[in-house]
């Protein structure tokens, strides 16, 4: 008898430490970035070597009809680097590249605390390729200043 207590004792943590599937109910957003220098194609950011590039806004969207969504912050890397971060609305950012930035594919990432109504806190990432080009010529036609995505969104602690 005392082994079955010991083992329904065994169990106790097991059922305690299981969770309810509220708590990893991330946010469904979508991110509009606005940029200077800088345009969006096909899931490309374009950027001519040489010029300052520039995240103007980035403003968030609850997919959930009339709940508010919010980030407090945008921290930038430029591939896999730290660049800086931006902790106030718009979340306006500069970018560099130099003549000597290697013209072809790099990576622009940004991570955001991300808040929603009725949602766990998570963490959003976004990551785009960037094209650097020799030249404005080398950008296709159809590029344009704003990109509208959904960030990959995780529960924090996750």
């Amino acid at each position: 008898m005392k082994k079955f207590i010991y083992l329904l004792l065994l169990l106790v943590p097991t059922f305690a430490l299981v969770s309810c599937s509220d708590d990893d109910d991330v946010p469904n957003v979508t991110f509009d970035i606005t940029f200077e220098n800088a345009v969006e194609h096909d899931g490309n950011i374009y950027v001519v070597q040489g010029d300052i590039a520039e995240v103007q806004s980035i403003t968030v969207t609850n997919n959930e009809a009339g709940k508010a969504a919010f980030i407090t912050d945008a921290i930038f890397y430029w591939d896999g680097y730290y660049l800086g971060s931006s902790f106030q609305s718009p979340f306006t950012f500069k970018f560099g590249t130099t003549e000597q930035t290697p013209v072809g594919r790099h990576t622009l990432d940004i991570t955001c605390a991300l808040f929603a109504v009725d949602k766990s806190p998570a963490t959003a990432v976004v990551r785009y390729p960037v094209i650097i080009v020799a030249s404005a010529e080398d950008i296709p036609d159809q590029a344009k200043p704003t990109a509208r995505i959904n960030p990959n969104v995780t529960a924090n602690g996750k």
